[in-house]
């Protein structure tokens, strides 16, 4: 039955591709996001959905008059430095198969993330992106919020199964750094109705982040909402409406969200923490003994790898059983984004991934600063001030958590770029920017009206 809604969807996506390849950018990001092909059983779940809505997206891109030029900038040089460095750390990887094969999705999201600054030239195409990406985490949110509030039964709430959501940490961060942008929706809709909507949504996916039982997302939650606090002009609102919602959600929890909580107070003698003291060990020596190439995608995942690099003192190591060579260990996920760039690139990419990401908060503060002053821009500083918010959950919460290849990630720099290209045209002639925004060949997406100050 899925089949039959999803399948005509996917084909209307496709055909308008051909017609404005900015559809083609909303349709990859919510095939990328939402994998909805894994939450279905028939035919389509087997197609390369995603493979197939990104090649008519790049094709069209060729062909299309409505699209910029790159502007070269810092952080699209830094970007695509990685990308090299990343190519060059598979091409000397341990485990070629693996690292190759995660090469591959990654390359395609940064594709993706910048296609953005080519094609979403607009501020209506701008908004939509950011719908598109709050109605595909948020699904999983509202759904898991629900689930947690009328169940209440311990069960963890996780996304689809065979994505990088499956993981009930994973999926906290996500909608962690989902949250601040359903805010930004709310704070920019004029209608009652969908401020409420999103309302509803942003409390529900509070109720989903906690349904998770993940520790790592209950403690970005946490600091997320302070820093979302400070920078609030209204503060004893804001305070007022997180306590109406976060204590009801706290209350409501069932007696094993406390005791995973409660492992917080002595995180040291936690068997999890050791456990990621340990693949932070290895990846760390990973990267000493292979300082200029790392050891490729997900290295210290092969068991031989883990073992080989653990020295012989992994608390995984196991001696004396007859089925397994002595001081086997297995291989694990690094646990942490800054371990897991260290591990798999070396010194030189993990400098290039974290410069390439502090050149687009640099960005942030400046799309910030020039929009702010400016009634036409308005909207470009709240939402840079959310995505900031959505950054700093990302890197609290990643200190455990081995997403730094996350797709929001690379779809948030690509956003970046675009609105810094918007607010710099609009400075430098605002005449030219209106026209620019108010009509697009086609007469296709209008984005709404900018009156110049």
């Amino acid at each position: 039955m899925r089949d039959l809604f999803l399948g005509p969807l996917l084909l209307a996506i496709l055909i308008q591709t051909f017609r404005t390849p900015s559809t083609g950018v909303l349709g990859w990001t919510w095939i990328t996001l939402m994998a909805p092909q894994r939450l279905i059983w028939g035919h389509l779940s087997s197609l390369p959905i995603n493979l197939i809505i990104a090649i008519a997206t790049l094709g069209m891109t060729f062909f299309t008059q409505d699209k910029r030029k790159f502007a070269p900038n810092t952080v699209i040089l830094l970007w695509g430095l990685f990308i090299a460095m990343m190519t060059m750390t598979s091409v000397f990887a341990i485990n070629q198969d693996l690292s190759w094969d995660i090469w591959t999705k990654t390359v395609k999201v940064m594709l993706l993330g910048l296609l953005i600054p080519i094609l979403m030239t607009t501020p209506r195409r701008i908004h939509a992106l950011i719908w598109m990406i709050v109605l595909s985490l948020g699904y999983f949110g509202v759904k898991g919020g629900l689930f947690t509030i009328i169940l209440g039964n311990g069960g963890h709430v996780v996304g689809p199964d065979q994505s990088q959501l499956g993981d009930n940490n994973n999926l906290a961060l996500a909608l962690s750094m989902t949250l601040p942008l359903m805010n930004y929706l709310r704070l920019q809709s004029d209608n009652r109705l969908t401020r409420m909507g999103l309302l509803f949504s942003m409390v529900a996916t509070t109720f989903g982040v906690m349904g998770t039982f993940s520790r790592g997302g209950f403690i970005g939650l946490g600091v997320m909402a302070g820093y979302l606090w400070w920078k609030s002009p209204r503060r004893l609102a804001l305070a007022l409406g997180t306590l109406a919602v976060i204590i009801p959600a706290y209350l409501a929890m069932p007696s094993s969200w406390y005791d995973r909580m409660g492992t917080l107070k002595d995180a040291s003698s936690q068997g999890t923490f050791l456990t990621r003291w340990d693949s932070w060990k290895v990846n760390f020596n990973i990267a000493v003994n292979r300082p200029l190439t790392g050891g490729g995608f997900s290295s210290s995942q092969d068991p031989r790898v883990y073992q080989y690099y653990s020295f012989g003192r992994s608390m995984h190591a196991v001696h004396g059983d007859p089925k397994l060579p002595d001081g086997w260990t297995g291989g694990y996920a690094a646990h942490s984004i800054y371990l897991e760039v260290l591990g798999d690139h070396g010194f030189f990419g993990f400098g290039l991934y974290f410069a390439m990401l502090g050149s687009t908060l640099v960005m942030m503060r400046r799309v910030r600063k020039a929009a702010r002053t400016v009634p036409a821009l308005a909207w470009s500083a709240e939402l840079v001030t959310m995505m900031q918010v959505s950054f700093l959950a990302f890197f609290v919460s990643g200190i455990a958590l081995s997403m730094a290849y996350y797709d929001l990630v690379f779809l948030f720099v690509g956003i970046v770029l675009a609105m810094d290209r918007m607010v710099g045209d609009y400075k430098k002639s605002p005449e030219a920017a209106v026209l620019a925004a108010a009509v697009i060949r086609g007469r296709k997406w209008r984005a709404p009206a900018l009156q110049p100050t």
